[in-house]
């Protein structure tokens, strides 16, 4: 079974997540960019690059063009981060994982650096694959109980 999820980028017109407002915005989507995650069951738990991530280079000035364009961080450690935050919230309040490994993969085509959190896109969608994989025993489309909710995973107004 594979399982592909997106999520669209935001821009905030009101508020930001980590500032005063207690991460309530007021936000728009863009329906023309949209980070995806695929995952399927393996016998290890695999991350795969993107082409953001990559570490081959065919010379410095190579690895200087694309410092320019993607910076220095790609959405590999954002799929760690949030693989680890799944499982975190999920032993905190005693939700029962499926003992499964999976290969995820990630893309995303929102623009860097121009203010469309497409890093909230990237974990968004990771975070609807990891729950339907590692949390399988519920119906397909429900998630987990607290998710999107006040105090839940993925707090309201955040893509």
């Amino acid at each position: 079974m594979i399982i592909r999820t997106m999520a669209y980028p935001r821009a905030a017109l009101i508020g930001n997540p980590s500032d005063g407002y207690f991460g309530r915005t007021v936000s728009f989507t863009f329906r023309n960019f949209s980070a995806h995650i695929e995952l399927w069951e393996s016998p290890e738990l695999e991350l795969l690059p993107s082409r953001r991530d990559h570490s081959v280079f065919d010379s410095v000035a190579g690895l200087h063009r694309d410092v320019l364009q993607h910076g220095y961080y790609g959405g590999f450690r954002l799929l760690k981060a949030s693989i680890k935050a799944f499982y975190d919230y999920c032993c905190t309040r005693g939700i029962k994982l499926d003992n499964r490994n999976f290969t995820l993969r990630y893309r995303s085509d929102v623009p860097n650096r121009v203010g469309l959190a497409g890093s909230s896109a990237i974990i968004t969608a990771c975070m609807r694959g990891a729950d339907g994989v590692l949390h399988h025993s519920r119906p397909i489309g429900e998630g987990i109980e607290g998710a999107g909710r006040e105090g839940g995973f993925l707090p309201e107004g955040r893509v």
